[in-house]
């Protein structure tokens, strides 16, 4: 972890992933009820591990500068450990940030050095994210170094999965053993 980073409010994490652990429980895209608004988690100290073990890639990674948090982006980063092959873009919500020259420019260099980069939205409130890869999509304007066309890209690929995917409904219920 990067020393001096840490969530302050945010709460993008405890909104669009399922949580399906015996202690907590809650469906994708929903917030969860121990989040309160501008204070963060309520529960942080005794969150699962579940919750403790999310890789947000602004914890991990020295490349993401301050216009990358969550709260100010409206995505979120994430991989399995971040020393492996794919980083999964998540987006929360339609922001300046994404046809930003620091977006861009990152995303083309993860491309570049090879990373399988994935975009991802989330869906409907109650149902499971939906997410694709791009690096094909990609290739040729992050080659010309196109910012122009990587953004109409950005757009046409998050577009697609809003119109396209049939969204699949998490039936989890909520339930929370946690204080």
């Amino acid at each position: 972890m990067i020393e001096g980073r840490n969530c302050g409010t945010c709460t993008a994490c405890c909104s669009f992933a399922p949580i399906r652990v015996e202690t907590l429980r809650k469906p994708a895209n929903t917030l969860c009820a121990h989040c309160a608004e501008g204070q963060g988690c309520t529960v942080y100290e005794v969150r699962p591990q579940v919750c403790r073990g999310f890789y947000c890639g602004w914890f991990f990674l020295p490349e993401l500068g301050p216009a990358w948090h969550p709260e100010r982006s409206g995505v979120v980063i994430r991989s399995e450990s971040f020393d492996n092959d794919t980083i999964t873009i998540l987006v929360l919500r339609f922001s300046e940030f994404l046809v930003s020259e620091d977006f861009a420019g990152l995303v083309g260099a993860w491309i570049e050095a090879g990373i399988s980069v994935e975009f991802e939205r989330v869906g409907p409130e109650g149902h499971l994210p939906a997410k694709m890869r791009v690096n094909e999509l990609l290739e040729a304007a992050v080659a010309a170094r196109d910012l122009r066309e990587m953004q109409t890209i950005f757009a046409w690929s998050l577009a697609h999965i809003d119109q396209s995917h049939t969204w699949e409904r998490d039936e989890t219920e909520f339930y929370s053993a946690l204080a």
